[in-house]
């Protein structure tokens, strides 16, 4: 024996089964680590609740939590076609009878601040509109130009008198009260004493229909009675000077498309639903 000391194979099977044993645990236990991480991480882009737990939950439960969430995304959806199938909130205005003024030398109109009662001076021009207005719609101009050369050109200057151009616009048939037609467009050259007001300058030309506040509530019998009528306008603003104020039906366009967009969306939710359900049952 050399004074050695064999070693004793008992001994030494013993380690090599405890090191194998720790090997396999090692082993084990990576590899369950690496289960529920990756459970973890499915879980988590799906948007379950409960980490990796869930990820070993009944296939049913998990779909019919899944259906669950469908179905109240499809009730927001049918909220919504409805809510597009309304008619768009009106504005209330009220349609009369607009004074606008252009000083002599200038070829826009202006809106009148104050009444028909302030004196002319000689090539100025007056115009009136029946216009509907709002706090999101504007009064409408007369659609002419206050052109004063072209309106009094041919007309010579009296002495004591001054020559006042007078437009008046009888305004879209869009606004027009219900069983009236707007009248003819009206222009023409007027002669009237130095020292008169706008009032003077209409009711020499055209016959007109006033309240006890003064108003002008029609000219030239038109509107026939009413004065100063209220009148539901759209909200949203327009271009006054190139639109009438009022669309024959300016909602119908805008309710059709979000209709057709909420139909669209809802059949796309419908395919994905049946999708689903097919793989369910497979």
């Amino acid at each position: 024996m050399n004074g050695e000391v064999g070693e004793n194979p008992t001994l030494s099977r013993n380690r090599e089964q405890k090191k194998m044993l720790n090997i396999q645990v090692w082993r084990a236990s990576k590899y369950v680590s690496r289960i529920a991480t990756t459970a973890a991480s499915l879980t988590t882009r799906r948007g379950l609740r409960g980490g990796a737990f869930f990820a070993f939950v009944n296939p049913y439960e998990r779909f019919t939590r899944m259906f669950s969430k469908l179905r109240k995304i499809f009730l927001l959806l049918s909220i919504l076609m409805v809510a597009s199938s309304l008619p768009v909130q009106a504005d209330q205005g009220y349609r009369y009878w607009g004074y606008f003024q252009a000083a002599p030398g200038t070829t826009t109109w202006t809106a009148a601040m104050t009444g028909p009662s302030t004196k002319l001076e000689d090539g100025a021009v007056e115009g009136w509109s029946f216009t509907a207005s709002s706090n999101d719609i504007p009064a409408t101009a007369p659609q002419m130009d206050p052109a004063f050369s072209e309106i009094c050109g041919q007309t010579s200057q009296v002495a004591g008198k001054i020559r006042i151009g007078l437009v008046v616009d009888f305004g879209p048939g869009e606004i027009a009260p219900s069983g009236e037609t707007p009248k003819e467009f009206f222009s023409d050259c007027v002669v009237v004493p130095a020292g008169s007001v706008g009032l003077d300058v209409l009711k020499s030309a055209l016959p007109i229909r006033s309240d006890k506040s003064g108003l002008i509530c029609g000219i030239a019998g038109y509107p026939a009675t009413e004065c100063g009528a209220p009148i539901e306008l759209p909200i949203s603003k327009a271009d006054a000077s190139t639109a009438p104020l009022i669309a024959p039906n300016p909602m119908t366009k805008s309710s059709n498309n979000g209709r057709n967009i909420a139909i669209a969306v809802l059949a796309i939710f419908a395919i994905i639903v049946s999708g689903a359900a097919i793989r369910r049952k497979r």
